[in-house]
C-alpha cells in the first residue's frame, strides 16, 4: 500500500478545521493499510555443513557459501574466520569475483596463526588468477608456503593452487611439478589417486614431440617416468597387448615410481575414457529450417575458431544439416557415427535434441546444444551446452542476495518466455531465502507500460485511496505518488525495446532508488547511448564476448569476425556459443573428471554439474549513461580462450 504525499487546497476558510480533521482520519486510515518495510528478512536460521558441502557437490556455490555464512553468525575468533573463508571459496567457485574480493578485504586472519593466513592467501591467490594476474597469484602462493608450521593439508592445498597457476601461464610440465611435490603431503589413497588423475590428465593432453623434449631435459626421476608413461600409452593406444608388455618393461625401469598402483591399473583396464584429442568431428545443425539464421551463426562461430587454430594436427569437420523435421535427427547422427565422427556437437534446438535422447543411444561422446528437462544425464560422455535464460535468471537473483537485497517483486511479460523468466528467478530466490512481494505481468504488445508498474508499486491503491480522501475532504488534493517501502529490489523480464519504456516509468514513479535486475535480453549487443539512456542504471548479466571491448577478447573478436555481417546482434551470442562449442572439446575430459575445474571461454565460465550441464557464470555491467559498464573491474583484464587446443582454467 504506497502513502501519497498530500497537500490540501481549502476552498472555503470556514471549512478549514474540519477539512483537516477529516485529512487526518483518512491519512490514519492509509497509514493502517501500509505494509511495514522490514530490514532485510528475519534472522538467518542456524548453518548446516553436510548441507554446505552437499550443495557445493552440486555447483550450487552461492547456495554452499550462503550456508557457510551461517554457520559462521554464532562463532567467534578463528572459527568465525574459517567459515567466512570457506564462504569465499564458494563465491569464487560462482564466479562472484567483485564480492569475494570485497568479504577477503575484511576478513582478518593474522591473529589467527599462519593455516588461515595461508588459507586467505589462497584464495588470494585464486582470486588475481580470475582477474588475469597469474604471476602475482604464484608470488602469493610463495609466500603461503613460506609460512609455518602448515598442516600438510593446507601445504597440499597452496600447490594445487601453484599448478593451476602454472597451467594458466602455458607451463604444463610447471603444473605437473607441483602435481609431484604434492603429492607427499597427502595422507589418503582417494586424495592420492585424485592427485594423480589430475596430473595425468595434463600429459594426456601434451604431444609427443612436446613429451621427448621433455624427457630429454629433465633430471628428475619422477618425472621422467610420469612423461615416460605418457609415451608409452600413447604410442600402443586401442594396442592392449603391446601396451602390456610396454609397461612391464618400463616396471623394471622404475621399479619404485609412485604411479605403480593408480594409473597403471587405469592404463590396463577397459573402461573408457573420454579423449582429449578428436581428430573427426560432426557438426550437427538445422541450417535449412526456421531458426536457420540462428543454425548458421552457430556453425560461422564453430568454422571460425577452427580455422583461427594454429594447431597443425587439428580436426576435421563434417557439417550435417538436420532439415526442419526434427525426427530425423537419431538418423542423421547415427549417419554420422557412421562416417567415422569420434565426437557429436548437436543438434541445435530443443525439438532434435529431445528426439536424439529419446532414443538413447549415444555411441561416441556427444556435446547437445540445448538443455533437456531430465535430471539424470543422458549419458556418461553426453554433455549439454546451450543458452538457457534460466540460468540468467537465477545468476540475477544471486547478484542481488549478494547486493544484500531480501525483498524483490518481479515484473514479466505475459508469455510462456515471462513466465520461465520468472519461475526460475522466484524458486532460486525464495531457496537463497529471499521473500517474493509480488509477480506483476505487462503485455509486451503494448507501447505504454504505466499501468503495469503502478500494480507493481502499489500506485493503483494510493490513487484509490485519494479519492476517498477527496471525497472525505471535498477539496483538490495536490497527489504526489510514493512507490510502496516493502521491496528493495525489482527482476525485469525484458528486451532492450520494452525496458527503454518500462525503466523510465519506474523512475518517474519514484522507485528510482530500487535496483534493478536483468538478463542479456535488455542489452541489443550495439552499445547505442543514445537509445539506451533511459536503460540507466538497470544492473544486467552478460557473456564476455559482448562485453569486453579491449584486450586479448578484442583481438580473438576482430580476427574471427572480420568479415562476419551480423556482429554486435542477437546472432552475436550464437555465434559466440559456436566458437566456445569448439574450443571446449579438448578440455572436457578434465572438466567431467575434476568438479572445481573451470573453462574461462568467450560465452562465460563454463563448470560441468553431474548431470553433464555445462553451466554458464558470466559477468555483471550496469548501464551508465546509456553504456554497459562492467562491475567488476578485474574482468575486462582477465584471460580468454586460446584455440590452439587450451584455455585458461581455474
Amino acid at each position: 500500500m504506497t502513502s501519497p504525499i498530500l497537500r490540501t487546497r481549502p476552498t472555503v476558510p470556514g471549512l478549514r478545521g474540519f477539512a483537516l480533521a477529516l485529512l487526518i482520519a483518512a491519512l490514519a486510515l492509509l497509514a493502517g493499510c501500509e505494509t511495514p518495510r522490514e530490514a532485510l528478512g528475519p534472522a538467518e536460521p542456524a548453518g548446516n555443513l553436510e548441507k554446505a558441502e552437499k550443495l557445493a557437490r552440486e555447483g550450487e556455490f552461492v547456495l554452499a557459501a550462503r550456508e557457510f555464512d551461517r554457520l559462521a553468525i554464532p562463532t567467534r575468533g578463528a572459527m568465525r574466520a574459517q567459515w567466512q573463508l570457506r564462504a569465499v571459496e564458494m563465491l569464487l567457485k560462482a564466479n562472484e569475483t567483485r564480492e569475494a574480493g570485497y568479504r577477503l578485504e575484511h576478513i582478518h586472519v593474522r591473529e589467527h596463526g599462519a593455516t588461515l593466513i595461508a588459507r586467505k592467501q589462497i584464495l588470494q591467490s585464486r582470486l588475481l588468477l580470475l582477474q588475469g594476474a597469474h604471476e602475482r597469484a604464484i608470488r602469493q602462493l610463495n609466500d603461503a608456503i613460506a609460512l609455518s608450521p602448515l598442516p600438510p593439508t593446507v601445504t597440499a592445498d597452496i600447490l594445487v593452487a601453484r599448478a593451476e597457476a602454472e597451467q594458466a601461464l602455458n607451463n604444463p610440465f610447471g603444473a605437473i611439478r607441483n602435481l609431484i611435490q604434492r603429492e607427499q603431503y597427502l595422507a589418503g589413497k582417494d586424495d592420492v589417486r585424485d592427485n594423480q588423475n589430475r596430473l595425468w590428465k595434463i600429459l594426456e593432453d601434451q604431444k609427443r614431440n612436446v613429451l621427448s623434449a621433455q624427457l630429454d631435459i629433465t633430471r628428475d626421476r619422477t618425472l621422467a617416468g610420469w612423461v615416460e608413461l605418457a609415451m608409452l600409452a600413447q604410442e600402443h593406444l586401442n594396442r592392449p597387448d603391446a601396451l602390456r608388455s610396454a609397461l612391464e618393461r618400463w616396471r623394471q625401469t622404475y621399479p619404485k615410481h609412485p604411479a605403480l598402483d593408480g594409473v597403471i591399473d587405469t592404463l590396463l583396464s577397459r573402461a573408457p575414457r573420454l579423449p582429449t584429442r578428436f581428430m573427426r568431428i560432426a557438426l550437427l545443425l538445422p541450417l535449412t529450417s526456421d531458426v536457420g539464421s540462428a543454425a548458421q551463426a552457430v556453425r560461422d562461430g564453430f568454422l571460425a575458431a577452427h580455422n583461427n587454430s594454429t594447431d597443425p594436427d587439428k580436426p576435421k569437420i563434417q557439417i550435417y544439416d538436420l532439415g526442419a523435421d526434427p525426427a530425423k535427427t537419431p538418423d542423421i547422427y547415427q549417419q554420422a557415427v557412421k562416417d567415422g565422427a569420434q565426437i557429436v556437437v548437436g543438434p541445435l534446438g530443443r525439438q532434435s535434441t529431445d528426439e536424439l535422447v529419446r532414443k538413447g543411444n549415444f555411441p561416441v561422446p556427444t556435446v547437445l546444444l540445448s538443455h533437456i528437462d531430465n535430471t539424470e544425464s543422458p549419458g556418461s560422455f553426453v554433455f549439454q551446452f546451450g543458452l538457457p535464460p534460466e540460468q540468467e535468471a537465477r545468476q540475477a537473483a544471486e547478484r542481488a542476495y549478494l547486493d544484500g537485497h531480501r525483498q524483490a517483486a518481479v515484473l514479466y511479460p505475459k508469455t510462456p518466455w515471462g513466465e520461465r523468466m520468472k519461475l526460475a528467478f522466484v524458486e532460486h530466490w525464495q531457496k537463497l531465502g529471499g521473500t517474493i512481494r509480488l509477480a506483476q505481468t505487462y503485455d509486451p504488445a503494448d507501447t505504454d507500460f504505466s499501468e503495469p508498474v503502478k500494480q507493481l508499486l502499489n500506485i493503483v491503491q494510493g490513487e484509490e485511496r485519494l479519492e476517498l480522501i477527496k471525497q472525505a475532504v471535498g477539496q483538490r488534493v495536490h497527489f504526489e505518488p510514493r512507490p510502496r517501502q516493502d521491496i528493495d529490489a525489482v527482476f525485469l523480464a525484458t528486451d532492450a525495446a520494452r525496458g527503454r519504456l518500462i525503466k523510465p516509468q519506474l523512475s518517474f514513479f519514484r522507485a528510482r532508488r530500487i535496483p534493478v535486475y536483468a538478463t542479456s535480453h535488455i542489452f541489443s549487443g550495439r552499445e547505442n547511448a543514445l537509445h539506451d539512456i533511459d536503460l540507466d542504471g538497470v544492473l544486467f548479466v552478460d557473456m564476455p564476448w559482448m562485453l569486453i571491448g579491449e584486450g586479448n577478447l578484442k583481438t580473438l573478436r576482430a580476427s574471427l569476425q572480420s568479415n562476419w555481417p551480423h556482429a554486435q546482434t542477437d546472432l552475436d551470442r550464437l555465434f559466440a556459443l559456436g566458437v566456445d562449442s569448439y574450443a571446449i572439446l579438448p578440455h572436457l575430459a578434465r572438466l567431467s573428471s575434476d568438479p572445481s575445474a573451470r573453462f574461462l571461454g568467450v560465452t562465460s565460465g563454463l563448470s560441468l554439474d553431474p548431470q553433464g550441464r555445462l553451466k554458464r557464470q558470466m559477468l555483471w555491467a550496469q548501464f551508465k549513461r546509456g553504456v554497459p559498464t562492467l562491475i567488476d573491474s578485474g574482468a575486462a583484464t582477465r584471460p580468454v580462450l586460446r584455440l590452439e587446443g587450451s584455455a585458461e582454467q581455474r
